[in-house]
C-alpha cells in the first residue's frame, strides 16, 4: 500500500482548456494553485505571490514569465524562481530572498492533450480538482 508522502499522477483537465498568457484558479483538495501553459506544457503552482500573498488568478504570463498583478514581482513558471522581485534590493539580501521566496511547483506532464500533476495520494481518484 503506498503512503501519503508518495506520489502519483492525478488527472486535472485538457491542456486546450488551460489559458495561454495568463494563470487561471486550479483547486486541488480545496488548496488554491494556479495553471498556466507554454506552447505544450503545462506548469502548476503555488496560487499566491511569495511577495505579500496576493493571489495570481488571471496574472499575466509571457515568455514563462508569471508577473503578480499587485507589485510586479515576477517568477520562472518552469521552476518558480524569481526573476525581479518588487523592492530594489542587491546583493545578499537578494540572494536571500530568492532562496526563501521561490515558488512551489509541482511536477507535471500532458499525455494524449490531458493534463496530469504528481499529488500526494494513495487514491487518486478520490482527489478533488476544480478548474
Amino acid at each position: 500500500m503506498m503512503g501519503l508522502d508518495q506520489k502519483t499522477w492525478v488527472r486535472l483537465c485538457p491542456l486546450s482548456d488551460v489559458p495561454v498568457g495568463k494563470a487561471a484558479n486550479l483547486f486541488i483538495n480545496g488548496q488554491r494553485l494556479v495553471i498556466t501553459r507554454h506552447g505544450d506544457t503545462a506548469y502548476v503552482l503555488q496560487g499566491h505571490c511569495s511577495h505579500m500573498l496576493f493571489y495570481f488568478k488571471d496574472a499575466k504570463v509571457d515568455n514563462c514569465i508569471l508577473t503578480c498583478s499587485l507589485h510586479q514581482s515576477q517568477f520562472d513558471i518552469r521552476d518558480g524562481s524569481i526573476v525581479t522581485w518588487t523592492e530594489k534590493i542587491t546583493g545578499r539580501l537578494l540572494e536571500e530572498i530568492k532562496l526563501k521566496k521561490q515558488l512551489r511547483t509541482y511536477e507535471t506532464t500532458v499525455r494524449d492533450g490531458i493534463i496530469y500533476v504528481q499529488w500526494p495520494t494513495s487514491n487518486p481518484d478520490g482527489v478533488r480538482v476544480k478548474f
